[in-house]
């Protein structure tokens, strides 16, 4: 008689243990997405002088900018160009920091886009890079 009263607990107790470990078990991996994982490209801060009115620096401004390449071939080709990529956004930053820039006005960010977009297009050969600037800092002495 005491072992028909425990019979059914015996199956109760089975069951509340394995469940979540047969559910695990069941579970399927996360299929990852064909495609690129990581379609932003840093480029490292750039840093120029700035200058005033009587074309004197005044003080420095640092320029964080990341490219946006969909395809993977034209990101690595933008990897090993690089370094090129970096000096050609210095010396255009540099060239509108000295001539259109003011260090008492706030920066045309719309003016630097453009410009370092025109200089990723030459260095890149093509037009699949999207040049995108995420902050801009100007600090005056």
């Amino acid at each position: 008689m005491k072992l028909k009263k425990t019979a059914w607990l015996l199956p109760i107790i089975f069951l509340t243990f394995l469940t979540p470990f047969a559910a695990f078990a069941n579970s399927e991996a996360p299929v990852e997405e064909e495609g690129p994982q990581n379609i932003f490209l840093s480029v490292p801060p750039i840093s120029v002088a700035m200058y005033n009115k009587r074309k004197r620096p005044s003080g420095s401004m640092t320029v964080v900018i990341k490219l946006k390449i969909d395809d993977n071939e034209q990101r690595h080709a933008a990897e090993k160009l690089m370094p090129r990529l970096k000096n050609a956004y210095m010396e255009q930053t540099l060239n509108l920091a000295f001539n259109f820039f003011d260090i008492n006005r706030p920066v045309n960010a719309n003016m630097l886009s453009r410009s370092l977009q025109n200089v990723t297009n030459q260095i890149l050969k093509h037009t699949h890079a999207k040049v995108l600037i995420g902050d801009i800092a100007v600090h005056k002495r």
